[in-house]
C-alpha cells in the first residue's frame, strides 16, 4: 500500500503512539515488530516462542526483542501490545516496519541514513540485477533496503560493527522480504576477509565525519598501512580519505561508489596531499554540495556527496545542489524532484555544475567546494594577488593566564588589541594596558597604518590602524595585520574594499571551517584587489576614512543619549 510522506508521518505517529508508556522510544521498532510477528504465529501468551519465531534463529534480532521486552513498564506485557494494536491493519504495520524506525534524538539518528539520501545514492549509482553492492557502515540498512527495492535480484551485502543498528536493519530485511546480507563486523576487516578477494561493482558508505585518522583503531593491517604511509597513499588527517579509500580499493575494474562526506575534509589544507592523490590517479568522479540540515536533527555539519571510481576520471564534475531540498524545522528533506534536478547537473554544465581539469583543481590546492568553482565571478578592477602589494602578518598567540598577569590599570604606553576592540571600520580609544611585552613579541606589534582582518568569523571586521608615537600595540592572534606597500595601494583604499559588499564577498569565499568560517593567511594572500590610479584611490580612501569619523562621532552621541537616560529621573529631582 503506497504512502504519502505526510501520511506515513501519521502512520508513523499513530503506531508510536500505542506503544508510548509501555516501552521506550528506541524499542518501538523492535515491539512492533514483534507484535506483527506475533499475529502471524500465535504466541502472544508465550514471549520466549513469539522471540524465537520472530527472530527466525539470528541472535541479533533476538537479542534486540528480548532487551525491549525486558524493559516493558511493569502494567504492560506482549498481550497488552498486542490487544493495544489491534485496530492496526497488517498493511500499516507492513509500511512502517519496511521503512524503519522513527529516529528519536541524536544517537538513533547517527545510525540512519535519511531516506532522500539512500534514494539519490542509489539513482547515481544505477544498480542492475547481476551487480554486486556492499554498504560499508550499513547501520538500520536504509540505503540496502532502498536498493532492494529498486533491484531486488542484485546481490546486496551490508556491514557494521554495531549490533543494536544491525539488529533493526535485519528486521526490515524480514519486513520487506528482502534478501540483504548484513554482516556483524568491522568494516575493515571485513574488507580484508571478503572483498579484498571478491571486489564489488558498487558501493556505498555513510561513514563517521569529523574523526582524525589517529582516532582510527588499527585492528587490520589495512588500516596500519594506511597509518604508516605508504607509497600510492600520503597519510591523511581526516578519516573520510580513509573511508573513501575503502571503497576505491573496494571496486571492480568498472565499479563505482558514493559516499558522504564532511566539507571539512574536501578543503581543509591538511588533507590537500590525499585529495591530490585521489583526484591526480582519477578516483574522483563528482562532488555534489548537499543542502543545509540534510542530516538533521543528528547533526548540522555541512556535507557533500563524493562519487569514486578504480582510476581513469579525467576530471571532476562538480555540482552544487545546496538550493535543492524542503527545509522545516527538522532540516532539509530531498525528494524525488530534487534527485532528479541532480541527476541532471551530474550530466550537463550549467550555473550549478561544472567539470574542472586536474590542473584546475591543483592551482585551487585540490580544493573540492562547489563554492570554489560555481559563485559569480567577482569583478575587481585591475585585479592583483594581495601578496604583491602587501606583507601578511598573524597576531601573537597568548595564553588566556599569561596575558591576564600582564593586564594592568596603568597607562604603560604597551595595550593589547583583542578581536572585540574593532567595530565599524575603527578600533576602540581605550584599550587593555600590559604591564610589559616580551622583546619575543614586539614583531607582532602592528603599525601604523596597518589594515587589521578578522582571521575568525563572518563577516569579517576590518580597520586601519592608528597608532601613536611611542605607543606598542600588541594584536592578538586572531587578527591580521596587513602591511602595505604604501607606494603601490592606500590602506583606507584597501579597507574600503574589503568592507564593500565585493571584498566581503571574496572573503566569504576564501574562508574555510565546517562550524567557525576561519580564513588561513595562504587563502587571505591570494584574494585580488583592486589596484587603481592613486586619485581614484584617494579619493576613496578620503571618503571612507570619513564615513568612519562620522560613525565614531555617532557613537559618542549615541552614548551621550544613553547617559542623559539614566541621569534623566536624578536631574529632575
Amino acid at each position: 500500500m503506497p504512502y504519502a510522506d505526510s501520511n506515513f508521518r501519521e502512520l508513523c505517529r499513530s503506531i508510536e503512539s500505542h506503544v508510548r508508556g509501555a516501552g521506550s522510544p528506541e524499542d518501538v521498532y523492535p515491539l512492533v515488530y514483534l507484535v506483527r510477528s506475533v499475529r502471524d504465529s500465535g504466541f502472544t501468551s508465550n514471549p520466549h516462542k513469539a522471540i524465537v519465531a520472530a527472530s527466525r534463529g539470528d541472535e541479533d534480532i533476538a537479542a534486540s526483542l528480548e532487551l525491549a521486552l525486558d524493559r516493558l513498564s511493569p502494567s504492560a506485557s506482549l498481550s497488552d501490545l498486542v490487544d493495544a494494536m489491534d485496530a492496526l491493519s497488517k498493511d500499516d504495520l507492513d509500511a512502517y516496519l519496511k521503512n524503519g524506525p522513527t529516529n528519536h534524538g541524536m544517537s538513533e539518528a547517527m545510525f540512519a541514513t535519511p531516506k532522500g539520501i539512500a534514494d539519490l545514492a542509489v539513482a547515481i549509482l544505477d544498480i542492475h540485477s547481476d551487480d554486486k553492492v556492499v554498504d560499508f557502515g550499513c547501520g538500520r540498512g536504509t540505503f540496502l533496503e532502498t536498493a532492494a527495492e529498486k533491484c531486488p535480484d542484485a546481490t546486496l551485502a551490508g556491514v557494521d560493527i554495531n549490533r543494536d543498528a544491525l539488529s533493526i536493519a535485519k528486521m526490515r530485511s524480514n519486513a520487506s522480504g528482502s534478501s540483504v546480507t548484513y554482516v556483524h563486523e568491522d568494516m575493515f576487516r571485513f574488507y580484508e576477509d571478503v572483498v579484498s578477494g571478491e571486489p564489488v561493482d558498487k558501493a556505498f558508505s555513510n561513514y563517521p565525519w569529523g574523526m582524525r585518522t589517529l582516532t582510527l583503531p588499527q585492528s587490520t593491517e589495512y588500516v596500519g598501512r594506511v597509518m604508516r604511509g605508504q607509497e600510492r597513499y600520503s597519510r591523511p588527517n581526516s578519516s573520510d580519505w580513509v573511508y573513501n579509500r575503502l571503497l576505491v580499493d573496494s571496486l571492480s575494474e568498472n565499479g563505482i561508489a558514493v559516499a558522504i562526506m564532511s566539507n571539512g575534509a574536501c578543503f581543509n589544507g591538511m588533507d590537500k596531499p590525499a585529495r591530490s592523490y585521489f583526484i591526480k590517479n582519477g578516483f574522483v568522479k563528482a562532488v555534489v554540495a548537499l543542502p543545509q540540515g540534510a542530516f538533521a536533527p543528528y547533526t548540522s555539519i555541512l556535507t557533500s556527496l563524493v562519487v569514486l571510481c578504480p582510476g581513469g576520471a579525467k576530471g571532476v564534475r562538480i555540482v552544487d545542489a545546496t538550493d535543492l531540498g524542503t527545509s522545516d524545522r527538522r532540516g532539509c528533506t530531498i525528494g524525488d524532484a530534487d534527485i532528479k534536478t541532480i541527476l541532471e547537473r551530474l550530466e550537463s554544465d550549467s550555473e550549478k555544475s561544472t567539470v574542472k581539469t586536474v590542473d584546475e583543481l591543483a592551482a585551487r590546492s585540490f580544493d573540492l567546494s562547489a563554492k570554489r568553482y560555481l559563485q559569480k565571478e567577482v569583478k575587481v578592477p585591475n585585479g592583483v594577488p594581495l601578496s604583491s602589494v602587501a606583507t601578511i602578518q598573524r597576531g601573537a598567540s597568548v595564553r588566556a593566564a599569561d596575558l591576564d598577569a600582564l593586564v594592568c590599570d596603568q597607562d604603560t604606553g604597551i595595550n593589547y588589541l583583542n578581536l572585540g576592540n574593532i567595530s565599524d571600520g575603527g578600533i576602540d580609544e581605550e584599550l587593555p594596558n600590559l604591564s610589559t611585552l616580551d622583546p619575543k613579541l614586539e614583531k607582532y606589534c602592528i603599525r601604523n597604518g596597518d589594515v587589521l582582518i578578522s582571521k575568525n568569523g563572518a563577516p569579517f571586521k576590518v580597520a586601519v590602524a592608528e597608532v601613536p608615537e611611542g605607543r606598542k600595540i600588541l594584536a592578538n592572534g586572531n587578527l591580521y595585520a596587513v602591511r602595505v606597500n604604501r607606494d603601490k595601494i592606500d590602506p583606507y583604499y584597501l579597507a574600503a574594499f574589503f568592507s564593500s559588499p565585493s571584498g566581503k564577498e571574496l572573503l566569504a569565499r576564501e574562508a574555510v571551517g565546517t562550524a567557525i568560517p576561519n580564513m588561513p593567511v595562504s587563502a587571505l594572500s591570494i584574494i585580488n584587489v583592486p589596484l587603481e590610479e592613486p586619485e581614484r584611490q584617494k579619493a576613496v580612501a578620503t571618503s571612507y576614512l570619513a564615513k568612519v569619523d562620522e560613525i565614531k562621532v555617532l557613537k559618542l552621541r549615541l552614548f551621550r543619549a544613553r547617559q542623559e537616560i539614566a541621569d534623566a529621573f536624578d536631574g529632575e529631582a
